[in-house]
């Protein structure tokens, strides 16, 4: 390579002085070719260099076999992942591999570091790579015992794919949170590598500056277990976990419109799983293709479920008192075999309390109480409107949750005479609860129904005020007195001239 100098100089004696091209070559000491070249050149633009393929006749037929099982590895924990040894020998064996083993470790080496390099800047707006999920929770209201209750729903989204799986839970503390990522995962199929979260107290003790977070002992446990990566989003920066903002909304809407039973949050749950599996056989909104399609290829970069399931439990100490019972959180717990003051350990399951003696004995295990907010169902509201539409009262969102009794009085008649019965239910509802009507109803013979007067009538004879009282049971008043039945007929000897009267006519 002729230094820049040396290049100028040829050129100018080429163009200002006139030279020959011998006489520079020999002035500077080069060749005719290479004095010539120079002198003629008119493009000075600096070349970019040419890439040329570095050629690897050992390990080229090699390579796609070694990427491949780098990239298989990945999803595998790091204990059982290959080394370099390990594919050397593989290689070696199933291959006929004729190679170094120093030459696999250089190529390994440097392929996992290209294979795997983080960075973020090569993902754009609404990119979003194979694997990554994004998790939050969401309020829902169901129908439980004839009233509308609020529970928490756990969604988990992945972006790429636009798939979504939901899981119910009663609340949104430490163990329900880490019970419903533990079961989307099995729902999923496998664990995401990247997870992205808010700053909830279930995961996050404390924020600190940035990107600094503090996290509970029971999150980062539940981590290491399942192996992803956690990344929480800035202080009120909801729209970074943008997706599952969305199907947390879309769930509620899609999935639990109008509103389902809660029979059992298990129950609940299946139905749920029902429906993330039915809602990917639509059209992805940008991708042009089923998500269905689009979640069997992301699949394949999930983390495999861990061989033993993770146990979301704390463990927890308490006294009893001397009626043998523990406070925890808000509620009062019985112990029907512990004794006063005596010490017990708590493990607490979202679900239960498995209360313990000091020798780790098992004494019983208890439902672990919640205090749900809600609301009973406004059936005056409800009947004012089925009023105006009687005929599609059997149809209505809310008739399953009616009483069966009422359910029955509706559906035993043609829609054509539907319309009495549900102006008489809806004038009861005015004065006496859902309850009291089906009360009434049931006691109701069949051939009385007919007439709304009989139910108002029955009605008022079954409301407290209006009982006739039990007799007292005892055995002191003698017989002939308590089952004296007077005779009302004698009264109307006081009442003669209108008798005969009556007589006459």
């Amino acid at each position: 390579m002729v230094a820049m100098p040396v290049q100028h100089y040829i050129k100018y004696a080429y163009e200002s002085e006139e030279a020959s091209i011998s006489d520079i070559a020999r002035r500077a000491g080069v060749s005719w070719r290479t004095a010539a070249k120079y002198a003629r050149r008119d493009d000075w633009n600096e070349p970019m260099p040419s890439a040329r393929a570095k050629r690897r006749p050992v390990m080229d037929p090699v390579a796609d076999i070694i990427d491949t099982w780098l990239l298989e590895d990945r999803l595998l924990p790091r204990k059982d992942r290959r080394n370099a040894a390990g594919i050397y020998r593989k290689l070696r064996d199933d291959h006929g591999f004729r190679g170094g083993e120093r030459t696999v470790r250089e190529y390994v080496q440097k392929r996992r570091g290209e294979l795997f390099k983080h960075d973020t800047s090569a993902y754009v707006e609404l990119e979003h790579p194979a694997g990554e999920a994004q998790a939050d929770f969401g309020t829902i209201h169901c129908v439980r015992e004839g009233k509308i209750v609020e529970v928490k729903s756990l969604v988990l989204s992945f972006p790429r794919s636009n798939a979504g799986f939901a899981v119910p839970m009663p609340s949104e503390n430490t163990e329900c949170f880490l019970e419903g990522l533990k079961r989307l995962f099995v729902q999923a199929g496998g664990v995401p590598q990247r997870l992205v979260l808010d700053n909830a107290s279930a995961a996050v003790a404390s924020i600190g500056e940035g990107e600094e977070r503090v996290l509970t002992e029971a999150f980062m446990r539940f981590q290491l277990h399942h192996r992803f990566e956690a990344d929480f989003c800035g202080p009120a920066r909801g729209n970074e976990k943008g997706n599952v903002e969305n199907k947390v909304g879309y769930t509620r809407k899609q999935w639990l419109c109008p509103l389902q039973p809660l029979n059992s949050f298990e129950e609940l749950g299946e139905r749920l799983a029902v429906q993330a599996v039915k809602d990917m056989d639509r059209v992805h909104y940008r991708a042009d293709r089923k998500i269905s399609d689009l979640w069997e290829e992301e699949r394949s970069a999930l983390l495999p479920l861990p061989n033993v399931p993770f146990e979301a439990m704390r463990l927890s100490s308490a006294t009893l008192n001397n009626y043998a019972q523990f406070r925890f959180e808000k509620g009062t717990y019985a112990v029907p075999k512990g004794k006063p003051r005596q010490k017990v350990l708590l493990s607490v399951y979202w679900d239960r309390i498995e209360v313990r003696n000091r020798e780790g004995e098992l004494l019983t295990t208890l439902p672990r109480n919640y205090m749900l907010k809600e609301q009973p169902i406004d059936w005056p509201a409800l009947f004012e409107i089925y009023s105006r539409r009687p005929r599609a009262v059997v149809h209505s969102a809310m008739f399953r949750y009616l009483p069966e009794a009422v359910r029955a009085y509706l559906q035993e008649v043609a829609a054509s005479d539907r319309a009495i019965r549900v102006r008489a239910l809806r004038d009861a509802l005015k004065a006496y609860s859902i309850d009291q009507v089906a009360e009434a109803l049931e006691a109701l013979p069949a051939d009385r129904r007919a007439n709304p007067a009989n139910l108002e009538l029955k009605l008022y004879a079954l409301s407290p005020e209006n009982r006739t009282p039990e007799p007292i049971a005892e055995g002191y008043t003698p017989l002939e007195v308590a089952a004296y039945d007077p005779d009302s007929t004698l009264y109307d000897r006081l009442l003669p001239t209108r008798l005969e009267g009556v007589a006459r006519r």
